[in-house]
């Protein structure tokens, strides 16, 4: 495999920058590779780039480093670009969050589904988009890799109106994983599961102990039995009701079901409206890393283990981004894909997220065949919600987006669907040209 040029585009991200460095450093096949920090914050991806250089001294990982707030000037040449992209990240969130609250819906996540989940919709899909036409026009054969949320609906956008290849990256199916691996009392490598559903709300079809495909589900149900019943409530819910154990976690799940909101607790959203002070304190810890030098002490050790998102849990995109290189026809728990046939009894060509196997240039989606009625029929509302977003999203089209909020479930009336959308167009009028 010759060695390639990635690009990371929002890599001044303590989560993303660190997270994507750390794991590429610590793939001995890519070592020696060119990667690309990019972001349109100068601080924060120089920063980045400070730090990027010790961790490649001290892991000896070889990487031909550089960075740019330009990305154009990084593209040329690219044969895999990662997006994970947000605009005053924090600061809009709470709007998405506190004014379809204000006007009458039920406080939800607000990040992939549900009013808020629409709007950050509308601001993500052209953001991505402008990425991807300079892919198309710079470095066409490039893989586009978008860990950017809401991502269903980010990979729809992409499918549906550019050339690019793209596909989405979740780390959900993983927490999932390791959840349920936990209720077991054993690893999470013990654990085998089969996923399918949208992204940030899928189902596990099935549970096997690896090595062995003893059904887990069984003794699962049982345990689910005597968990503390204030532990993810609405997972418990959807297990008793369905028979099946949704996931990444209740906030994500929340959004999509109308009664969600009933087993959510506000401490889970109070963090967001926190989000920007919390944010300086991990920069300033990201700072203090990179203005060491040589190998890191205990302190550093700690610093650092503590910036890592999900424990340091290792991404997919590593696995992903070899394969299509390698062809190492990998495994891969999730990733998100039109649906080709893959769930059978779902929209065909919305965006699904389902196990695939990635091999040289391409991802074969594997077919997980019906999901029960009652899960697919929450489900299928959803897919059809999407296409009214995404084309609100591209096209500046008004009736699609009011269309969009009257059918979600968690918008309680056309009255107020309408005055939410009015308000939004307003407060976030600088984020959303494509309505001027």
């Amino acid at each position: 495999m010759k060695k390639p040029k990635i690009v990371l585009i929002g890599a001044g991200s303590h989560s993303f920058g660190l997270m994507m460095l750390k794991d590429i450093m610590h793939t001995p096949e890519l070592h020696g590779s060119e990667v690309v920090l990019v972001d349109i914050v100068a601080e924060k991806v120089e920063r980045m780039l400070r730090l990027a250089r010790r961790l490649n001294e001290i892991w000896k990982a070889d990487l031909k480093l550089s960075a740019t707030t330009d990305r154009c000037e990084a593209l040329p040449g690219a044969d895999v670009v990662v997006t994970s992209v947000e605009r005053k990240h924090y600061e809009l969130w709470q709007l998405d969050i506190a004014i379809p609250e204000k006007l009458g819906c039920r406080r939800l996540y607000g990040e992939n589904g549900g009013p808020g989940g629409f709007f950050h919709t509308l601001r993500q899909v052209p953001l991505l988009m402008e990425i991807a036409r300079d892919v198309e026009r710079i470095c066409p054969d490039a893989w586009l890799l978008n860990m950017s949320n809401p991502e269903s609906r980010l990979c729809l956008a992409l499918s549906r109106f550019t050339k690019v290849k793209n596909v989405g990256i979740c780390l959900g199916a993983y927490i999932t994983q390791n959840t349920m691996a936990h209720v077991l009392g054993l690893k999470q490598t013990d654990v085998d599961i089969k996923v399918a559903g949208i992204n940030h709300c899928h189902w596990v079809m099935d549970i096997r102990r690896t090595g062995t495909g003893e059904d887990l589900y069984p003794e699962f149900r049982k345990r689910m039995q005597s968990v503390d019943p204030n532990w993810e409530p609405l997972s418990q819910e959807c297990l008793r009701r369905f028979g099946y154990f949704p996931g990444p976690a209740d906030t994500h799940v929340g959004e999509y079901l109308g009664w969600g909101w009933k087993f959510l607790k506000p401490e889970q959203t109070a963090w967001i409206f926190r989000g920007d002070q919390d944010d300086k304190v991990r920069e300033e810890q990201v700072e203090t890393l990179a203005k060491g030098t040589g190998p890191m002490q205990a302190h550093e050790m700690g610093l650092f283990n503590d910036l890592l998102i999900e424990g340091g849990l290792r991404w997919q995109t590593m696995d992903i981004l070899l394969s299509l290189l390698d062809n190492g026809n990998r495994y891969i728990l999730s990733l998100n894909l039109p649906n080709d046939g893959y769930i059978s009894n779902l929209k065909r060509d919305s965006v699904v997220e389902i196990p695939a196997i990635v091999g040289a240039d391409k991802i074969y989606g594997l077919h997980i065949g019906e999901m029960p009625h009652a899960i697919a029929g929450a489900l299928e509302l959803q897919l059809y919600i999407m296409d009214l977003v995404v084309d609100a999203a591209v096209k500046g089209d008004r009736k699609a987006a009011l269309e969009a909020l009257i059918l979600d479930p968690n918008v309680p009336d056309p009255a107020t669907a309408a005055r939410l959308l009015d308000e939004m167009l307003v407060v976030q009028k600088d984020y959303l040209p494509q309505f001027a």
